[in-house]
C-alpha cells in the first residue's frame, strides 16, 4: 500500500502526516504530468497527495486545478480537495489538525508558506528552518537524485524529530550547504544570460554546458521589479527545449494564468506555475509567442 506524491516539501508533509494516520510507509515519487499522461500505474489501494486524481486511487487530497487532470473525483470521494495554501494543509485538517497532531504545525505552517511561495526576500536568500529543507528538497534547485533524500527527511519526520535537530543529520546538511554553495554561482548566471521585458524577465541557459543550480526564487531577488519568469534550457540531448514559467513571488502583479498558457502549448501546470517541452523547426517562433503573451497580459 502506497503514498503516491510529489518529492517536494508538501509531498513531504502529506506522506509524514497519512502515514501516520493511515500506517503506510510505502511512498512513490512521480511528476503530475507522468499521472495526467497516465505513464504510472496507480493501485486501488494507493493514496495521491498533492498531484492531480486518478480514478483507480483509495484516497486522493490536492489544492490545485490541474489544467491536464485524466479525470475528476465523484461526489463522495475518500479525501479532500479544495482552495487552500498546500496539500498538506487539507491533509492535516482531515486528520484532526492540532487536536491530534499538534506537534506537526508548524511544518504544516512553513509548508504553507514554502507552496504558496508566501516568502519574504530573507526566506530567499537566507531560508531557516522546514523552508531550508524545502529548497534543499526541491526538484527544480537541480541537486541531483533526490528521492532517497526524500525517504530520509520522510523517515525522520514520522520519528517526530525536532527541526533543528534534522538539519544537523549528516545527509541533510550536507544538502544545504550544496545548495547555499551553487546559489551564488546561480545568481551570476541570471544576471548574464536573463534579458528584462517590461514585466517579465526570460532566463535562457541553452548556450551553457552545465546548467546552474540553486532556489528557483532567486530569478526574483535579482530581479524584484518584475512580475513573471520565462526559463529556458535543453532536455535530455537537446531533443526539446523546457520552458517554466513562474509568477514572481516579490511583485505578485500578474495577471496570466500560466498553466492555461503552457497547456494551449502542450504543457501543463497550474494558475502561477508551469512547464512546457517545446520541440520540432517552429520551437522558437511557439517561446516568442509565449513570452508576447506574458508581457500582452502583463
Amino acid at each position: 500500500m502506497r503514498i503516491v506524491t510529489r518529492g517536494d516539501l508538501d509531498g513531504l508533509a502529506c506522506s509524514v502526516l497519512i502515514g501516520l494516520n493511515e500506517k503506510r510507509d510505502d511512498v512513490l515519487l512521480v511528476h503530475p504530468q507522468d499521472l495526467t499522461e497516465d505513464r504510472v500505474e496507480i493501485r486501488p489501494t494507493d493514496i495521491i497527495a498533492n498531484l492531480p486524481y486518478h480514478p483507480n486511487c483509495e484516497m486522493w487530497f490536492d489544492h490545485h486545478l490541474h489544467t491536464a487532470a485524466p479525470a475528476t473525483p465523484p461526489t463522495g470521494f475518500r479525501g479532500r480537495f479544495g482552495r487552500a495554501p498546500s496539500a498538506a494543509r487539507l491533509v492535516y485538517d482531515y486528520y484532526g489538525a492540532t487536536v491530534s497532531m499538534p506537534q506537526y504545525e508548524q511544518l504544516v505552517r512553513e509548508t504553507d508558506r514554502l507552496d504558496s511561495a508566501t516568502l519574504t526576500l530573507d526566506d530567499i536568500l537566507n531560508p531557516q528552518a522546514y523552508i531550508r529543507v524545502g529548497f534543499s528538497l526541491d526538484s527544480r534547485s537541480g541537486l541531483g537524485a533526490f528521492e532517497p533524500y526524500f525517504l530520509t527527511l520522510f523517515r525522520l519526520l514520522l520519528d517526530n524529530q525536532p527541526i533543528q535537530q534534522i538539519l544537523t543529520h549528516p545527509e541533510v546538511a550536507r544538502r544545504c550547504r550544496e545548495l547555499d554553495n551553487n546559489n551564488a554561482h546561480l545568481l551570476d548566471a541570471l544576471r548574464a544570460h536573463s534579458e528584462i521585458r517590461q514585466n517579465l524577465v526570460v532566463t535562457d541557459f541553452r548556450n551553457l554546458d552545465k546548467v546552474p543550480v540553486g532556489n528557483r526564487f532567486l530569478v526574483f531577488a535579482a530581479f524584484p521589479q518584475i512580475n513573471v519568469a520565462a526559463r529556458i534550457q535543453w532536455g535530455p540531448n537537446r531533443e526539446f527545449m523546457v520552458v517554466t514559467l513562474g509568477h514572481s513571488i516579490v511583485n505578485r502583479s500578474c495577471r496570466t494564468n500560466v498553466g492555461e498558457l503552457a497547456a494551449r502549448f502542450g504543457g501543463g501546470g497550474h494558475q502561477g506555475a508551469a512547464s512546457i517541452k517545446l520541440a520540432g523547426d517552429d520551437a522558437d517562433e511557439r517561446l516568442e509567442l509565449i513570452c508576447e503573451e506574458l508581457v500582452a497580459n502583463g
